[in-house]
């Protein structure tokens, strides 16, 4: 094997690395998201007997016993957690598709010159 059909091989395999981490990063972001629309959307029981509407739902003056139950600190936590690991997955899988692009791209132009070269000395 060449050197060159080495280095294509190696780069190719970085891409694909890199993608499929994109891939898992954007999996648990997913994750993350929908956890967070959960606790946003769904209503909830207090102890049990007490019922209260969802966080996008509510009044303007809930009751005191709904105000104490979710914590805010939860919900922010996993938006800081899922933001970034948004940004971070995407970045991965769009830096391992354009570079598989590349590769595959670079290996269309050697071929095609290759061909030319063949032609030419015919």
């Amino acid at each position: 094997m060449s050197k060159t059909a080495e280095l294509g091989s190696a780069f190719w395999q970085r891409a694909a690395r890199r993608k499929k981490w994109g891939l898992l990063a954007l999996v648990v972001a997913a994750g993350l998201w929908i956890w967070l629309a959960y606790l946003l959307i769904v209503p909830y029981s207090v102890d049990g007997t007490h019922q209260c509407t969802a966080l996008l739902f509510r009044d303007v003056n809930p009751s005191a016993q709904c105000l104490q139950t979710r914590t805010w600190w939860q919900m922010l936590g996993l938006l800081g957690a899922a933001l970034p690991m948004s940004v971070v997955g995407a970045g991965l899988y769009v830096a391992g598709a354009v570079s598989q692009s590349l590769c595959y791209h670079l290996q269309e132009l050697q071929y095609f010159e290759a061909r030319e070269a063949n032609m030419g000395s015919s």
